[in-house]
């Protein structure tokens, strides 16, 4: 039985547009706490609703009441914690966000090809306007195609 192996060129690319305005969003680290507190369907709130925040995000957890291993009562406590957030914007210039996407992309692409794969060649297609720029990347690869068959002789 002889084995062949089938090699053949294989090209694999990726494209993204980044803007060059980028915004950031930070939590600052203040949180503030809201208690309510749940029977059935009506909701009775303890102390303001609002946090003193301009920008937050809201995480809320209900915790349910039990008498015995299995059995809930219907009253619940709704916890509201609403966490500062605080953007940041900030504008690249376009060598930046070149850079940025080509290395994002590499990597991206560099996961998908199969360890057996040979890069032959790179190439980088960019595209700039005046608020973004838009990258593609192309990885030429060098790589088995053949799979193993077992020949049956009738």
């Amino acid at each position: 039985m002889r084995v062949g192996e089938i090699t053949a060129k294989v090209w694999y690319s990726k494209k993204e547009k980044m803007d060059l305005k980028q915004v950031s969003v930070n939590k600052t680290g203040n949180t503030q706490k809201k208690y309510c507190i749940k029977l059935n369907n009506f909701e009775i709130n303890l102390g303001k609703k609002l946090p003193k925040f301009k920008k937050y995000d809201t995480i809320y957890e209900e915790k349910k009441f039990k008498l015995f291993s299995d059995f809930y009562i219907p009253i619940t406590l709704g916890i509201s914690t609403y966490c500062e957030i605080e953007e940041k914007q900030e504008v690249l210039t376009l060598r930046k966000a070149k850079e940025t996407l080509i290395e994002k992309l590499k990597s991206e692409l560099s996961e998908e090809i199969e360890n057996n794969g040979e890069i032959k060649d790179i190439k980088i297609n960019t595209a700039e306007e005046s608020t973004s720029v838009e990258v593609e990347v192309i990885y030429e690869v060098l790589e088995n195609i053949g799979t193993e068959e077992k020949i049956l002789n009738y």
